[in-house]
């Protein structure tokens, strides 16, 4: 079943560069896919914000049955190119399967862009069955390109709002029932490589941001990075909550700084 989701916000104009500047290193994501595997083994798998399969075309390849859900066919056709499989055009919110048709749901770095992200969790929590989980990445810097980006805009006045939740957030709102930890990694970069990818608007948050503002602050930054190394250290967290918790993350009150 294939069908478009007008008015909603697509990744198309990324879909070339996603995973450029998505990826994780080979070594974390090899440490990532083997608890994912154990834990989904003989799981059926739904992922809403399949994009390009990221996780979705190595956990199928693992033989992992999972299937995918998006309303971007540009991205989705980056993910087909590299092996992915069983993907259906849909919104969130509005899922064309039956009540408990999946063991586990899973949603990564998508809600932040989703206005109704209360609706995908009701959702979520009509066609799934035991448990949903994400993958949250926690960074042990103090400071970052994207902080110092975000701080320019704001000194420019301007500020940019994501219109749903960071997953990453979600275990302040409905304390999780299970966290695997996966890391500590630590990676080092040109910070050009950084720069450029701002410089290109590759972020959902960069794409309103009036040009003369964004140029600005891409001039500073490159007098502040330009030339360096850029070192950081994360781990991931793979984040699960029972299924009959997920009423209560959809209820959660979000507080807004």
């Amino acid at each position: 079943m294939l069908r478009t989701v007008p008015g909603h916000l697509s990744f198309d104009r990324v879909a070339t560069i996603y995973d450029e500047t998505r990826s994780l290193a080979p070594r974390a994501m090899a440490r990532l896919l083997a608890v994912l595997v154990d834990e989904l083994h003989r799981k059926r798998v739904l992922e809403i914000g399949v994009g390009t399969g990221r996780y979705a075309v190595p956990l199928q390849k693992s033989g992992i049955r999972v299937v995918g859900v998006d309303i971007s066919r540009l991205m989705v056709e980056f993910g087909l190119a590299k092996g992915l499989r069983d993907v259906v055009f849909a919104e969130g919110a509005h899922l064309p399967f039956g009540p408990r048709s999946f063991d586990v749901a899973t949603t990564n770095h998508v809600l932040h862009l989703v206005p109704n992200w209360r609706e995908v969790f009701a959702e979520i929590a009509r066609v799934t069955q035991e448990m949903y989980f994400t993958v949250i990445e926690r960074s042990q810097r103090v400071d970052s390109i994207q902080r110092d980006y975000d701080d320019l805009l704001r000194e420019a006045g301007y500020e940019y709002h994501h219109p749903g939740i960071h997953e990453r957030d979600l275990p302040s709102l409905v304390k999780p029932d299970m966290v695997i930890p996966v890391g500590p990694f630590h990676e080092t970069v040109p910070a050009d490589t950084i720069l450029k990818e701002f410089a290109g608007r590759a972020y959902s948050g960069q794409w309103d941001v009036p040009e003369p503002i964004h140029r600005e602050a891409m001039t500073r930054l490159r007098q502040q990075w330009g030339g360096k190394d850029y070192s950081r250290s994360y781990a991931l967290e793979v984040t699960f909550w029972r299924i009959d918790r997920i009423p209560e993350l959809a209820k959660a009150t979000v507080q807004r700084s």
